[in-house]
């Protein structure tokens, strides 16, 4: 009877310490799952406000050096160029899509005297959003021929527009309609569109705006080839007519590594009736040759390309090239490479000659450059 007495109370107080120490397990345990969601939920809410705080003000930008070397018949060779620019490029997202986009660039001139060796530059500053389904930009706005091609990218214009840019894309073709009208500053300087003259002034204004309308449109026919057709129109109190010009281009992808492209214009000026005397300047035109391409977030990738050049006065403005310019003729080897992360060198060469005089010139380009 005993036995059986005792046997009773230890399987009694062997289920009661399991039972309470498997409460107090499953207490505890439920406990630490809590205050794990709870640290869960709480870094989540953190990491949401601090993505979104990072999401108010993005900051980008670049650091440049740029070098160019000139030659001339009768002329000994000499540094034309060497800038430094710092340029910063915030961005203020507000809602649904829309933004404000600036770009501030500081530059160190050392090759200009007294006091204009360095400058600030307020580039670009514009409201930015979704409307009419597509993308409308509204103040002083970047804008290019055929900024979403590569070999044809900004012969006739890459600058910035005070106006109204608008760029839509079909869903289907995946074509990409631009539209722009605005005005910019006037390109002529003692260098660029200097001999373009008529009834011996210069018939770009030195200072005035311009007014400009642009319609562009960029067709990918299939995966290997792209195609652009555009519009520009440009007037100017002192143009003596309304400059048109026309603008095609093509691209295509060889292989895997090699891509050729070419573009053409046509402008609606006379040559003989500027000053100019010389057919060629009406016409601006590239045929280029690429190998590989330098992609600047992957080290020791590089890209090599050929040209040929004809950037006639009356059919170009602002060219986005750095070693070849409006007015000239010739032949251009270039190269990138990718140091580093985000770390990009640059070198080129130009072998041509003036369009109007038939002097020829050749020169070298060099760029260092790192962006953040």
């Amino acid at each position: 009877m005993q036995k059986k007495l005792i046997t009773k109370l230890l399987v009694a107080t062997i289920l009661s310490t399991t039972i309470s120490t498997g409460v107090a397990f499953a207490e505890t345990h439920t406990e630490d799952i809590d205050k794990t969601n709870n640290k869960i939920v709480e870094e989540q809410q953190q990491t949401t406000i601090n993505k979104e705080k990072q999401d108010i003000l993005t900051i980008k930008g670049l650091s440049r050096y740029d070098i160019r070397h000139d030659n001339r018949p009768g002329k000994k060779g000499e540094t034309r160029k060497s800038l430094w620019r710092t340029r910063l490029e915030p961005t203020i997202n507000i809602d649904n899509g829309w933004k404000i986009k600036n770009r501030i660039d500081y530059e160190q001139n050392y090759k200009a005297k007294g006091d204009d060796k360095s400058h600030f530059y307020n580039r670009m500053l514009y409201l930015q959003g979704p409307a009419f389904g597509g993308t409308i930009s509204l103040g002083k706005v970047d804008y290019a021929d055929f900024a979403n091609m590569d070999i044809a990218y900004g012969m006739i214009f890459d600058d910035y527009i005070k106006g109204i840019k608008y760029a839509y894309t079909d869903k289907d073709t995946k074509n990409i309609y631009t539209a722009m009208i605005g005005n910019f500053d006037s390109p002529y300087n003692d260098n660029v569109n200097g001999k373009m003259h008529y009834n011996g002034k210069q018939a770009y204004p030195e200072n005035d705006a311009m007014h400009y309308v642009g319609l562009q449109a960029e067709m990918p026919i299939s995966n290997k080839l792209m195609t652009g057709l555009a519009y520009h129109n440009i007037r100017s109190g002192e143009l003596e007519d309304t400059q048109q010009i026309l603008e095609v281009a093509g691209e295509y992808k060889l292989d895997n590594n090699f891509k050729l492209g070419g573009v053409y214009a046509l402008s609606n000026l006379d040559a003989n009736k500027y000053d100019l005397g010389n057919s060629a300047q009406e016409q601006a035109y590239i045929f280029q040759l690429n190998y590989k391409g330098a992609k600047r977030t992957i080290p020791n990738t590089y890209g090599l390309w050929v040209a040929y050049k004809n950037i006639g006065e009356l059919a170009t403005f602002l060219p986005t090239y750095t070693n070849s310019f409006t007015g000239e003729q010739g032949y251009e080897l270039g190269a990138r490479y990718i140091f580093a992360k985000n770390l990009m060198g640059e070198v080129s060469y130009f072998n041509g000659n003036d369009i109007e005089n038939d002097k020829t010139k050749t020169r070298w380009f060099g760029r260092l450059e790192y962006r953040f």
